[in-house]
């Protein structure tokens, strides 16, 4: 009976510091969308050395306990045993405050579902390691060499190992409760919106959705009570966690960013939005590695022009949408670039005139770039139609600040940082590096290159690298293995300086190389800072 108790102590005091040195996992799982393909690749990526870690600390743990339960065989079988325990645990301290320098790019969030996912993961290892601890006992007891008895606990060793495929079994075993209560908050959230007599606004597009959304919300907000989905949540979760706040039903009007990454998302998340007004940004080859061409990417994006709300198109979709729908689609309103005048863009800042139905708008913003001035066209277009005069409109104006890491400008110590961290498009990066060549100093870029674009992603991180090469930065940092090959490759083809360029294994190692090029006046732009698990 002795032996049973401790060895479920000793199996869950196991559990609790293998699932704590494990926790990093949860995150990789969370930004993995709890997708244990996407997880398996981060987990298996050339880069990632956590599996590689795990590896040398089994390793080690196996090494080092069986040849301390040996040097102590002069005692009794189970003084040696608990002796070997020492060394087993030490070397499992080690690793938690090793590779806690080891941090994600982006760190994990407490949300319910992952600590409902952490502390199912603490009972299934739990159970696991009960099971082969018991296995390995009477394997011990039925051979009944005392030799084999000090080392009979060496496979446990092996454990650590085992831990991402313990944890992608939890996942599945999770998975049909969260999508249960998934569809619960959903159907709360879709009974929420229909008691209230919200104006509702959707937001789609492959690029845009969430600087259009702080911009149109500012320009409301002058006249009306408004609440958005935050940052970038864009899915039926998203929404529904919006709605769920206790002041929802005193705004008057909602607005929902709407992203897809597979056929049917858009259409899922109008009929539960059921929007009276849309802006539709563009499209562009975001996303193609799930919708397989552009073409999909449009018959996805454009469901939205079939539920009925007025919509604001951007310019660059108006010959698809005629094309697909005919000349006069019913509630389709084009953003019109003729109505900018008097454009004039710098380093730190947008102005130029915006007419809307004969009101001349002055727009002096920080946002930056031809990008701005189409999402500001675009929010204004759609505020105008909803109501407001253009002298709200142009106070509204005055209230949107730069959005985070969406080519926001930054300035420390005399240098000059362009924050795109938030980028992933081909379209963005033009633009991005358009605003960084508007510098007078000396120029650097520090991306991955661009993801999520199939079988374009080689080409397209190529043309980037062609891009680059034609800007004549001063000075070039690729980070990482994924994608910056076609990056190197289209730079170098295109006449791009090799002795400016450099390849960093990770981001930190290109601040560092970042931090000896840098001086005052100098500009960088980090362009798509690319979460851990891609």
């Amino acid at each position: 009976m002795i032996d049973i108790f401790t060895r479920i102590g000793a199996a869950f005091v196991c559990a609790v510091i293998f699932c704590v040195m494990t926790v990093k996992m949860l995150g990789a799982m969370q930004q993995s969308g709890y997708k244990n393909k996407t997880f398996l690749h981060w987990l298996r990526r050339g880069d990632n050395l956590f599996f590689n870690r795990l590896f040398v600390l089994s390793l080690s743990l196996a090494v080092f306990s069986a040849t301390t339960s040996l040097a102590f065989s002069f005692l009794e079988k189970k003084w040696a045993l608990l002796i070997s325990a020492i060394p087993f645990f030490l070397f499992l301290v080690v690793f938690i405050l090793v590779d806690y320098k080891y941090a994600l790019k982006l760190p994990y969030k407490i949300t319910g579902r992952f600590s409902r996912l952490f502390v199912i993961y603490l009972l299934v290892v739990f159970g696991v390691n009960l099971g082969v601890l018991t296995l390995l006992s009477y394997l011990s007891g039925l051979n009944g060499s005392t030799l084999y008895g000090l080392i009979a606990y060496a496979p446990f060793s092996l454990m650590p190992m085992l831990l991402p495929y313990l944890l992608c079994l939890t996942n599945l075993v999770c998975a049909p409760f969260e999508t249960l209560r998934n569809h619960g908050y959903v159907n709360r959230a879709q009974k929420i919106l229909n008691q209230t007599q919200v104006i509702r606004v959707g937001i789609v597009g492959s690029f845009g959705k969430t600087s259009v959304k702080n911009i149109l919300k500012e320009l409301l907000s002058v006249k009306y009570k408004v609440l958005e989905t935050p940052a970038s949540y864009n899915t039926p979760m998203g929404i529904a966690r919006t709605v769920a706040k206790e002041d929802f039903p005193e705004k008057e009007v909602f607005i929902a960013e709407m992203g897809a990454k597979k056929a049917g998302d858009i259409a899922e998340l109008c009929a539960l939005v059921k929007p009276d007004y849309a802006i539709f940004t563009g499209i562009c080859e975001q996303h193609i590695s799930s919708f397989q061409s552009l073409e999909n990417v449009f018959a996805e994006k454009s469901r939205i022009l079939e539920s009925g709300a007025v919509t604001v198109c951007g310019e660059s979709l108006q010959e698809r949408i005629t094309s697909a729908f005919g000349e006069n689609v019913e509630n389709v309103l084009f953003a019109d670039y003729s109505n900018v005048s008097n454009l004039e863009m710098t380093a730190t800042g947008t102005k130029f005139v915006l007419t809307l139905d004969g009101e001349n708008i002055s727009v002096n913003t920080k946002l930056l770039g031809r990008a701005a001035v189409e999402n500001i066209l675009l929010a204004a277009t759609l505020a105008k139609r909803m109501g407001l005069t253009g002298e709200e409109i142009e106070r509204g104006l005055l209230g949107v600040g730069q959005i985070p890491h969406r080519l926001q400008l930054l300035e420390n110590n005399g240098v000059y940082i362009l924050d795109d961290g938030y980028n992933c498009n081909p379209r963005g990066a033009v633009e991005a590096l358009a605003a960084l060549c508007r510098f007078q100093g000396r120029k650097c870029i520090v991306t991955p290159g661009i993801v999520e674009c199939g079988v374009l992603e080689e080409k397209l991180n190529g043309d980037l690298g062609a891009r680059i090469a034609a800007c004549r930065l001063d000075y070039t940092i690729l980070v990482g293995e994924t994608l910056v090959g076609s990056v190197k490759k289209g730079y170098l083809d295109n006449g791009g300086d090799e002795s400016a360029l450099v390849v960093a294994k990770s981001l930190d190692e290109a601040k560092e190389r970042l931090a000896e090029w840098i001086c005052n006046g100098d500009a960088v732009l980090f362009l798509n800072d690319l979460p851990d698990v891609y």
